[in-house]
């Protein structure tokens, strides 16, 4: 028989991979989910249950017989407007309470083998802070947002259950991941606007603004700005790879990113002629270049990240231009 998963986040653009990808490897799923069941695979290994994250009894219920769990579940803001980003009490329940919850129903399951919590690259700041050299899980953490904020005091329930009860755990820090057509709002006016001067908006918004072309955030000194973006694939197999890899003792925490940061000066001239749009940059206020090592999570749990921004940019174009042009490119 199969060791089974419990996988919360199951219906999100991470977790409906490493749902695949976990039945690859020969699992069993029970996976969370808020609200609908239908999307998922008609297998017998998998099974959808309806819970609660702030409800521990769903936890115990949907925990039973299950060696691992993935918990990838949270309240997560990306594009304007930041709703959850702004209420702490929001995040409070659904980053720290449903966090406690499963980590209370874990110490008490029989049989159990380990955790894999799902942070993120925000406990660094990435974005707003500067960076001397690449970021290891090493580097010191420095939220910049309640958010983050939250998220590392979830790593430190993780670490201190290990401490007090012996409960395994593995802590994967993940950076932006972004389906196709989410990535090319990354690279729209209206993202990046709200921390533009007053001049630029009135320069660009009439050029570019309203889908009319691309944009690519400079920093302060007029360099090009640098992100680290991974394709949901790539974080989701990394996931995989960290059950796969699991055994008593190996825990620890793991950064997964992208193949490499890119620069958007570097990258934007192309999915610009393909889309037939025009492009500009401008100064943004607040952003950093950065990397996000993943050498740890390539030495230890074989992770192997294969999309670069440019694949993943060409992927994109490629969605856009089928679904509004027949697929002409």
């Amino acid at each position: 028989m199969s060791e089974k998963v419990f996988l919360t986040g199951a219906s999100g653009r991470i977790g409906r991979n490493v749902l695949d990808g976990l039945l690859a490897e020969g699992y069993s799923v029970r996976a969370l989910v808020h609200r609908g069941k239908d999307g998922f695979p008609a297998d017998p290994r998998v099974d959808v249950f309806a819970g609660d994250i702030l409800d521990r009894e769903s936890f115990r219920r949907g925990m039973e017989g299950c060696a691992y769990a993935v918990h990838l579940a949270a309240a997560w803001d990306m594009f304007p407007p930041a709703v959850f980003e702004k209420d702490n009490d929001q995040l409070f329940d659904s980053v720290i309470r449903g966090t406690y919850n499963l980590l209370e129903v874990c110490r008490f399951l029989k049989g159990f083998k380990g955790l894999v919590y799902a942070s993120t690259d925000a406990v660094y700041a990435t974005g707003p802070r500067h960076f001397v050299e690449p970021i290891t899980e090493k580097t010191e953490l420095k939220p910049s947002r309640f958010y983050a904020l939250a998220k590392i005091a979830c790593e430190t329930l993780c670490k201190q259950y290990g401490n007090l009860y012996g409960l395994p755990w593995l802590v994967v820090r993940i950076c932006w991941a972004l389906r196709p057509q989410e990535l090319l709002r990354v690279f729209s006016y209206e993202f990046w606007e709200g921390a533009m001067s007053e001049e630029d908006r009135s320069r660009l918004k009439p050029k570019i603004g309203d889908g009319k072309g691309l944009f690519a955030p400079l920093c302060a000194d007029g360099s090009s700005g640098v992100d680290h973006i991974a394709d949901p694939m790539d974080i989701a197999a990394g996931i995989v790879r960290a059950v796969v890899k699991y055994r008593q003792g190996l825990g620890g925490t793991f950064n997964l990113a992208g193949p490499a940061p890119f620069r958007y000066l570097d990258v934007i001239e192309k999915p610009a002629k393909r889309l037939g749009l025009e492009w500009d940059c401008a100064r943004i206020q607040g952003i950093e270049p950065y990397e996000l090592r993943n050498d740890r999570a390539i030495g230890v749990l074989g992770y192997a990240p294969a999309w670069t921004m440019e694949r993943m940019l060409e992927k994109a174009v490629d969605e856009r231009l089928a679904a509004n042009y027949g697929g002409r490119s």
